[in-house]
């Protein structure tokens, strides 16, 4: 079963659908990881820098994206993890740099293929709860069940701003909204799988609900109109 959750940055679809795939025993796909992982790759391991990024040469792209080197993990205990080479890159995939060098690498409709492929693949293997911004109206456009989660501008730029200072990134909230409203119009915008609510999704705004409610309103739906594939 695929269970997807579209929304934009810091509308909290990254949290929910961890919590929600643990709470069905589902494996929990981070499809925005997958996009870090590469773009930190082209940076750190083949030389590319933001002016030279939107040209990405197919041979570093197929290298960054062989699955005999790129893995992904994920278990309730260490959560999600992206390993290459067999050394686990997940400590380097959060900082503003990376934001802005994925931002770029996500529009890159070669790196959105072979994502597309590894995401397919992953739930060859298992019933996936993913989260993203084209995985329930690209990626899995048949999946059972889709959502799409968001929240008003100010609400999704301070919890931005929080999950950044985690990795030491202190951000005033100013700053912060500017930055999430200049992603809205990219994502809205670029011709590359834009952001969109995906056919029969259900909309949730999150801005003044806890996790725990946007949880409840999830399982609520899937147990009334989906109890049968479960």
């Amino acid at each position: 079963m695929i269970i997807t959750i579209d929304g934009p940055t810091a509308s909290g679809k990254s949290t929910v659908s961890r919590i929600l795939a643990d709470k069905l025993a589902f494996y929990y796909v981070c499809s925005g990881l997958i996009y870090r992982a590469i773009a930190y790759l082209l940076v750190n391991r083949y030389g590319y820098t933001p002016e030279t990024l939107p040209a990405v040469k197919a041979e570093d792209l197929a290298q960054c994206t062989d699955l005999q080197r790129l893995q992904y993990s994920y278990d309730q205990l260490s959560q999600e993890r992206i390993f290459f080479d067999q050394e686990d890159i997940t400590i380097f995939l959060k900082d503003k740099f990376i934001d802005h060098v994925t931002s770029i690498v996500s529009v890159n409709k070669d790196v959105r293929s072979a994502v597309t492929t590894i995401q397919r693949t992953i739930a060859n293997d298992y019933d996936i709860v993913i989260d993203g911004r084209d995985v329930g109206s690209v990626v899995f456009p048949n999946a059972q069940v889709k959502f799409f989660v968001t929240a008003s501008v100010a609400v999704r730029a301070e919890r931005w701003r929080k999950d950044q200072e985690r990795y030491g990134n202190h951000i005033v909230l100013e700053e912060a909204i500017k930055l999430i409203s200049d992603r809205d119009e990219r994502d809205r915008t670029r011709t590359i799988a834009p952001l969109v609510v995906p056919k029969n999704a259900i909309i949730i705004d999150t801005s003044e609900l806890t996790i725990q409610q946007t949880i409840e309103k999830m399982l609520e739906y899937i147990n009334k109109y989906h109890s049968s594939v479960l």
